[in-house]
């Protein structure tokens, strides 16, 4: 090989690892910030729900940033807890039981005969209106979002760009 090349890949190689470090960097950093404040809303949710045990914890931000919790209480029972970050908020919790599945909002949009593709469906809350957000391609295929609420099943809103 000669010089010119062999300085060609030594100058590519540390571009390249310089770029996949930096980016793992920032993948890193967007991570951290998603799942800080976790451990605290578990902690809350434990403390307020009286749960036995955490499952997960979601972060969700509408007009305001909440941690969902699930998990189950102390007689086994699974139980969603939608934990404020503004602690001047009142944490909510309620029995999965108490409300529609996931799978019974995504079927309340799909058959208001807005899907093409179905995205994702989890909970989410606005004030204190408790609400599953069904993420979906819409026959157009834009990205949409419904809002269906938790207790009765309606859908609450429908957002598309």
């Amino acid at each position: 090989m000669g010089k010119k090349t062999l300085i060609f890949i030594l100058i590519f190689g540390i571009i390249f690892l310089t770029a996949i470090l930096a980016g793992a960097n920032v993948y890193r950093t967007a991570m951290s910030q998603k799942e800080s404040g976790h451990p605290e809303a578990a902690a809350l949710a434990k403390e307020k729900a009286d749960l036995k045990e955490v499952d997960s914890v979601e972060t969700f931000v509408g007009k305001e940033k909440q941690y969902i919790v699930e998990g189950k209480n102390q007689k086994g029972e699974k139980m969603y807890v939608w934990v404020p970050a503004d602690k001047k908020q009142k944490t909510i919790f309620k029995k999965a039981s108490d409300g529609i599945s996931s799978r019974q909002a995504a079927k309340a949009v799909e058959n208001g005969g807005l899907v093409s593709d179905l995205k994702q469906v989890h909970l989410a809350r606005e004030g204190n209106v408790l609400l599953w957000e069904v993420s979906y391609l819409n026959k157009d295929g834009q990205y949409s979002l419904s809002y269906v609420d938790f207790i009765n099943g309606k859908i609450h809103k429908t957002i598309t760009p």
